[in-house]
């Protein structure tokens, strides 16, 4: 095992799963982001109030972002999607790239990416390894409680930032986990060349 690996263990993480707590999360995280410089290009994208309701589409609820903060190099996509199954079951839609992540041992919250995109890193989902490998900033991986079915298939997730800490603190995580993203990126593509 790699000192990169034992240095950030992944972290096992529930989704956040309910449109009432994912959106005030979203506008918790547009919050922090709106008020940092960095983020400047993207506050007319992130107004508050309405910005924070999912957009509706079919069959489920959406909550869209796309950060390209001064001083890095691109942009990173960020789509929660919550599939409508029913009142009281809207579960993670795990094809999309964003979540929200809650550590139920001490009841932090976190925005996370996932590491699988194929336009910037390839086909194939990064593994523990690979990533401990690139030296990749904190991971984390997705649990369901025993009762739901689990259709994560094995992705790992980078964190973003925790909620819980203060605006400037989550702002800054934010882009370091940007900056992170890419870095490791363009390392997995000089790989696969």
């Amino acid at each position: 095992m790699s000192e990169a690996r034992l240095q950030h263990p992944l972290l096992a993480l529930r989704p956040v799963e309910t449109r009432t707590e994912v959106r005030a999360l979203f506008s918790a995280w547009h919050a922090a982001l709106a008020a940092d410089e960095r983020f400047a290009a993207v506050r007319k994208h992130l107004l508050p109030g309405p910005s924070a309701e999912a957009e509706e589409v079919k069959g489920g609820f959406e909550w869209r972002v796309t950060l390209r903060p001064t001083g890095l190099p691109a942009g990173l996509d960020f789509s929660i999607r919550l599939l409508d199954r029913s009142a009281s079951y809207t579960p993670l839609d795990r094809n999309n790239q964003a979540a929200f992540g809650r550590d139920l041992t001490d009841g932090a919250t976190y925005v996370l990416r996932q590491w699988y995109d194929s336009k910037r890193i390839g086909r194939r989902p990064l593994s523990a390894e690979a990533l401990a490998g690139y030296d990749a900033p904190p991971s984390a991986e997705l649990f369901h409680p025993p009762s739901h079915p689990n259709p994560g298939r094995g992705r790992l997730y980078l964190i973003v930032a925790k909620l819980t800490d203060p605006a400037g603190a989550i702002a800054d995580q934010t882009y370091a986990a940007l900056a992170g993203f890419h870095r490791v990126a363009g390392a997995a593509r000089q790989d696969a060349l």
